[in-house]
């Protein structure tokens, strides 16, 4: 068993464009380019489905890091090479497991999904092909997810005797509704990307030839906004997501207050006046 989707026949062809153009194809699990302030970061086992693993979730750290420190990064995408973003964690890597070493890989792939969320800079989910189990958990740790209208979106962990073990529980309720989680973990139901769509948990790739197609033209949208500005609109939404109304407002106010003092604030008012493209310092 290679993950949670149930295909007989694994093509390795990669997608264009994931692999660094002044060299050649990487054979690692993951991997990271940069191009025009967008850092593409590539879940790489197309042969497996991007199933997830120790490796995965180790490169995916690196990969964060890079992220993080590069200076002309401003916002990130996430996806997969060949038919999948990720068709959950490799079962295979179950077998020779003890509870104990179960528990730890579950706390690492956690550690590493809430780097995800805790991001400073801005990260989308680009999912074609199968989003499952630990697929779809990484997939709703993003800012935002983009949904090609066939993917297929789902958390079959209960077909394998098992919970989600990582947040999908606790994070897909919270946007879809503690009903159509329900049915999703105790039927292991799928739902398509169209549908994931009308439920409110990603955004359509309509219009667009891909997911990562449309990733890209949102991506490039969020580059031109100032990167102080981006980081605090996170640091608000996650934040507030969970917290009484009358918090979130005040929460709302203090950094709005804050963020007005900055020089990017300055900038982008003196654009605005001046009417000319703001040249933003991210300070």
């Amino acid at each position: 068993m290679q993950g949670l989707a149930d295909m007989t026949d694994h093509d390795d062809a990669r997608e264009p464009g994931v692999d660094d153009p002044e060299g050649p194809p990487s054979d690692r699990a993951v991997l990271y380019r940069e191009s025009r302030g967008i850092a593409y970061v590539t879940l790489n086992r197309p042969g497996k489905l991007n199933a997830l693993n120790p490796e995965v979730f180790r490169l995916l750290d690196e990969s964060l890091t890079r992220f993080v420190e590069s200076p002309d990064a401003r916002v990130a995408i996430l996806h997969g090479s060949g038919r999948a973003f990720a068709a959950g964690a490799d079962i295979e890597h179950y077998l020779e497991l003890s509870v104990v070493e179960y528990a730890g890989f579950m706390r690492v792939g956690n550690a590493v999904q809430q780097r995800v969320v805790e991001c400073p800079k801005p990260v989308i989910a680009a999912v074609h092909g199968y989003a499952l189990g630990g697929g779809l958990e990484l997939a709703l740790c993003c800012d935002l997810l983009v949904a090609e209208p066939d993917a297929e979106l789902g958390l079959p962990e209960a077909r394998l005797g098992l919970l989600p073990g990582g947040g999908g529980t606790q994070r897909l309720p919270r946007l879809v509704g503690s009903m159509r989680a329900a049915e999703m973990l105790l039927t292991g139901r799928r739902i398509s990307g169209d549908e994931a769509v009308t439920w409110g948990c990603a955004l359509s790739s309509a219009g667009h030839e891909s997911a990562l197609a449309a990733a890209e033209a949102l991506a490039e949208r969020i580059v031109r906004q100032a990167p102080v500005a981006l980081q605090m609109a996170k640091v608000v939404l996650r934040a507030g997501r969970d917290a009484p109304l009358s918090s979130g407002l005040a929460l709302e106010q203090a950094v709005g207050t804050l963020l007005y003092a900055t020089d990017d604030a300055s900038e982008g008012v003196r654009a605005f006046v001046e009417k000319r493209p703001p040249r933003w310092q991210g300070s």
